[in-house]
């Protein structure tokens, strides 16, 4: 299991030949999986790719490991219409979380996923700094989380 926050700078590197192709800068999820991760080329003015969670070969504290290069995509008009988890204005991170039986869960900070399937586990929400200091982040565990501009609805 993993988080994305765990995941987010991390290079992204190819068990052929050693080859650095980027980094992470996101996870794009589609309902309750993390389908993709977002990746920043290190070639100048090159787009973003995007690196389909079933193409990663290993996933470690220190690197991504892909089979090859060609497992990146161009990042297309398709995957912009997925959620990112912690950039851009449509991002989860930061969202309130309702129940949905309209309860405040808190603020979403990250998402725990089995990476092998992509299939979120939970939801780390946050009732503010000083609460994180006296009791830390609680991970909520539900599914159908539906995202909206203003907030996310969680079924528990």
């Amino acid at each position: 299991m993993r988080t994305m926050q765990a995941l987010i700078g991390l290079p992204i590197i190819t068990t052929a030949d050693g080859e650095e192709l980027g980094h992470v800068i996101d996870g794009l999820m589609d309902g309750n999986t993390v389908v993709g991760l977002l990746v920043k080329p290190h070639r100048l003015l090159a787009h973003h790719l995007f690196l389909p969670v079933e193409q990663i070969a290993q996933s470690g504290s220190s690197a991504v490991m892909v089979k090859n290069s060609t497992v990146l995509q161009a990042y297309s008009d398709r995957h912009k219409q997925l959620y990112p988890i912690c950039t851009s204005r449509k991002k989860l991170k930061g969202k309130p979380v309702l129940s949905d039986e309209g309860e405040l869960l808190g603020l979403a900070e990250d998402v725990y996923f089995e990476m092998e399937l992509g299939t979120i586990i939970g939801y780390e929400v946050t009732d503010g700094w000083l609460a994180d200091l006296k009791e830390g982040r609680q991970v909520i565990k539900g599914h159908d989380l539906i995202i909206k501009k203003e907030r996310a609805i969680l079924s528990l």
